[in-house]
């Protein structure tokens, strides 16, 4: 098949949860599909990175989002901000001679923000949708846990545009498929009337197969350390290491005095740098996260809000490392029934699971979380599933 694919930003580097996801997914296609990628990039720095996805797809389109601002605020106007700022005149245009040329059968697309640049298309190729979470409901929930009422203000009001834009691409698009990688997300979308049952197909995000190597340059092996891994500019990984700094973790030292929590992630906000201290360390962005997962005895998802399957739990459980998480952590897979991974939503109940896993030397639920992975959770296996879905329609 040759497939168009249009998606949100640059996918690498991989930081992210998000990123991560569509790279691997994109991977395992190009094995055997003939790929044309479309997407803008944010940093100037980032188009170095379309040479290395050229080595896996047969053309790539890097489109820079600051190149006409003049007519980026025009689109805002008439599009959610997120939506807006990526409407790509150029973009569009490419993608017009792209499929005349190539005679593309499929396209597939990131996010529903992107089905924005093929609006005034009159397509008959079939396309799939990438919902990866209801968007407008993400930012309604970060909205909901916002303070300053000018941030609740501007978060409600995109929540709101987002949802009535995601109900116009099914009128003007023609869809044939809508992936999820939320069971509970994609019963909401069937529920709300707007995709039928046939529409819909589950496909979660996975991790690779692979052991930590290495240790942090400098770090001695002492104590017991627990670290969480996420985008720190991310405001539902915010929100979790501060209520784990500020309200779990004290119960936690108060119980085993060796103890450090790293915070490992890219673009650390003010307030999330504000949590350092004598046992929190902010790594900032990092060149790897292996070896802080060879440095852990426990990782951590204390997740109040976010949509969609979390790529950072997957993570962890490939390492083959004692997990403790929120319910929101686990939502949406196999793990949210709470008998391999201990789930906890209350302050004293996470401490508690805590440190049960840290003094739990024999912990026999990461062997069992880790078979679930295994059977279930591979971008081997969700790539073929992936493929097999595109060539059915």
């Amino acid at each position: 098949m040759k497939i168009l694919w249009i998606t949100l930003e640059s996918v690498l580097p991989a930081n992210s949860g998000g990123r991560l996801g569509v790279y691997k997914r994109l991977e395992q296609v190009a094995k055997t599909e003939e790929v044309y990628l479309f997407y803008p990039y944010d940093k100037e720095d980032e188009l170095k990175y379309a040479d290395e996805l050229r080595k896996l797809c047969a053309q790539v389109h890097p489109y820079f989002r600051g190149a006409n601002k003049k007519h980026a605020l025009l689109n805002i106007l008439k599009y959610p901000y997120t939506v807006g700022s990526r409407c790509i005149a150029q973009m569009q245009e490419d993608i017009k001679v792209c499929i005349w040329k190539h005679a593309i059968d499929r396209i597939n697309v990131d996010f529903p923000h992107m089905c924005v640049n093929l609006f005034n298309m009159d397509l008959q190729i079939p396309i799939i949708l990438n919902e990866h979470n209801i968007e407008w409901k993400v930012y309604k929930t970060i909205a909901d846990s916002q303070n300053n009422i000018w941030k609740k203000a501007a978060y409600w009001m995109d929540s709101f545009r987002l949802k009535s834009f995601e109900q116009k691409i099914f009128k003007k698009l023609y869809i044939k498929k809508v992936t999820f990688v939320s069971e509970n997300d994609m019963a909401d979308m069937i529920a709300s009337g707007i995709l039928d049952r046939n529409q819909c197909v589950l496909i979660p995000v996975g991790a690779d197969v692979r052991e930590a190597k290495g240790n942090p340059a400098g770090v001695l092996r002492k104590g017991h350390n627990i670290i969480y891994v996420g985008n720190m500019s991310y405001g539902p990984n915010i929100e979790a290491v501060t209520w784990f700094v500020k309200d779990i973790f004290p119960q936690i030292l108060k119980r085993i005095s060796h103890v450090k929590f790293y915070i490992v992630g890219k673009e650390p906000n003010y307030e999330v740098m504000t949590l350092a201290g004598k046992n929190v360390v902010v790594t900032g962005a990092v060149d790897s996260v292996d070896e802080y997962y060879n440095l852990a005895d426990l990782v951590v998802l204390p997740l109040k809000n976010g949509g969609g399957v979390k790529v950072k739990l997957l993570e962890a459980v490939s390492y083959q490392k004692p997990i403790v998480s929120s319910s929101v952590g686990v939502e949406g897979t196999i793990y949210s029934d709470g008998k391999s991974i201990p789930v906890a939503d209350t302050s004293t109940e996470f401490a508690n699971q805590c440190v049960e896993a840290l003094m739990n030397e024999s912990n026999k639920s990461v062997e069992t979380a880790y078979r679930i992975f295994m059977d279930h959770y591979t971008w081997v296996k969700i790539g073929k599933k992936y493929v097999d879905m595109m060539r059915n329609i």
